[in-house]
């Protein structure tokens, strides 16, 4: 039994040694920049780190001029530094400088092809429709096939942020090459990876249920449009409403496929959808094909008799005459036939609220470290939509006489916004439950 023991002790020694050979040769794989953004040469200069770290921190904190002049002075320094190339080409890309940021991503990738971040960043600035100008006049067929192949290879190193190539293969399949079948298996594959944050899939349901059969809801971002998909394919939820990206209309082959695919009511032929393009009006003002599509879809939307929404999340100075028209009914808006001057539909809001919203997750404030951008990772804000609706409904009360029920959906925010962290925003409704206590 003691030769036994003896042979099983040396055999864990063994698996021991094999373990910390292979940690050894892979050291990297438990620095800050590997955790970062997947970088496979790290600095072994402890100031080198210290200023990434900084510039890191400023870059998703949405300071990105002073990301750009640090992972700038950093470059001085550290020329042959992936990372802060990389940090400058995202400082530069959420700035709206997309070529700069193109140029200092071809630097990243030229010192580190097996970073997943320098991967996923460039894949999504090769994408034609971002409008980012490549020398050669690359084709887009090559660029489509150049951003599957980042794509793929970042979900192949299986870093924390790899699942992020599922939002950006998703765009390939649905609006460039219409393979709707494959666009839907990226957003199951969403779902098993978990990629979602709890209080986000809750935001994106609560939007989802407010609508009413077969509507059709426009929204405006990533963090509004992302998720409904997700809920539709992998949770079975409310797949009878069509989710309309307003940005994803300015591409004709997504207009065709909304169209054609997804049966969202677009009059307009192929050959009129990619005739529109962006253009001034007589005031001077933009107009976008978007802009067109919008009119088209809600007069055809009434003509069928069915509902058109607008997600709180979009921004009313992109849509100012439909906002005449709109009656709140919780985390979306629905278009009436008259107008209305910002109504609420108090019952449908309160029903919302008190029955059908998810609002389990709210306490839960974890990064969203899988998601490589900046300009969505922080979604806490979401929860100025609750308060926003709160506030309205309250206020609807207290002007109609019924101060029991203001209070409260006062005290209603409150707790909205303490549990999201907002504590700076707690004084003026505190101060308002105060006096509606008196």
């Amino acid at each position: 039994m003691f030769k036994y023991i003896k042979v099983f002790c040396v055999m864990a020694l063994f698996v021991v040694l094999i373990i910390l050979q292979t940690n050894c040769s892979r050291k990297y794989e438990k620095s800050p920049a590997y955790q970062r953004w997947g970088i496979t040469n790290p600095p072994t200069d402890t100031l080198a780190e210290r200023e990434l770290a900084s510039a890191y921190k400023l870059l998703y904190g949405m300071q990105l001029k002073d990301a750009q002049t640090t992972y700038a002075s950093i470059l001085k320094e550290y020329p042959t530094s992936a990372e802060a190339h990389l940090g400058l080409s995202m400082a530069y890309r959420y700035q709206g400088k997309l070529n700069e940021a193109v140029t200092e991503c071809q630097q990243a990738l030229a010192l580190d092809s097996n970073a997943v971040g320098i991967l996923l960043n460039y894949a999504d600035l090769l994408a034609p429709f971002r409008g980012v100008k490549l020398p050669g006049n690359m084709s887009d067929s090559t660029r489509f096939t150049l951003c599957h192949l980042y794509y793929t290879k970042a979900l192949r190193l299986k870093h924390p942020l790899s699942t992020y190539a599922h939002i950006g293969l998703w765009n390939i399949y649905f609006g460039m090459t219409n393979q709707l079948p494959m666009a839907r298996k990226q957003m199951l594959e969403l779902g098993k990876k978990k990629y979602f944050p709890a209080n986000l899939k809750d935001f994106a349901y609560n939007i989802l249920i407010t609508a009413e059969p077969d509507a059709i809801i426009f929204t405006n971002g990533d963090n509004d449009t992302y998720p409904l998909l997700y809920l539709q394919e992998y949770e079975n939820i409310r797949r009878d409403v069509n989710v309309v990206n307003i940005n994803m209309l300015n591409v004709p082959r997504i207009a065709m496929l909304m169209r054609d695919s997804l049966k969202v009511p677009i009059s307009y032929s192929d050959s009129e959808l990619v005739k529109m393009k962006p253009k001034k009006d007589p005031k001077g003002f933009w107009v976008y094909p978007a802009d067109n599509l919008i009119a088209n879809i809600v007069e055809n939307a009434r003509k069928l008799k069915r509902p058109v929404y607008f997600a709180v999340t979009v921004d009313r100075t992109r849509i100012p005459y439909y906002v005449n028209f709109f009656v709140n009914e919780g985390l979306a808006e629905r278009m009436a036939d008259i107008k209305t001057k910002d109504s609420i539909n108090i019952d449908k809001v309160t029903e919302n609220i008190n029955k059908k919203f998810r609002l389990s997750h709210m306490a839960n404030k974890e990064i969203w470290f899988a998601n490589l951008s900046p300009l969505t990772r922080d979604f806490l804000n979401l929860s100025f939509n609750y308060a926003a609706l709160g506030v309205q409904t309250a206020a609807y009360y207290e002007q109609h006489g019924d101060k029991r029920s203001a209070l409260h959906y006062y005290q209603w925010v409150y707790k909205i916004l303490e549990k999201f962290g907002k504590k700076e925003y707690l004084e003026p409704i505190q101060n308002k439950i105060k006096e509606l206590k008196k």
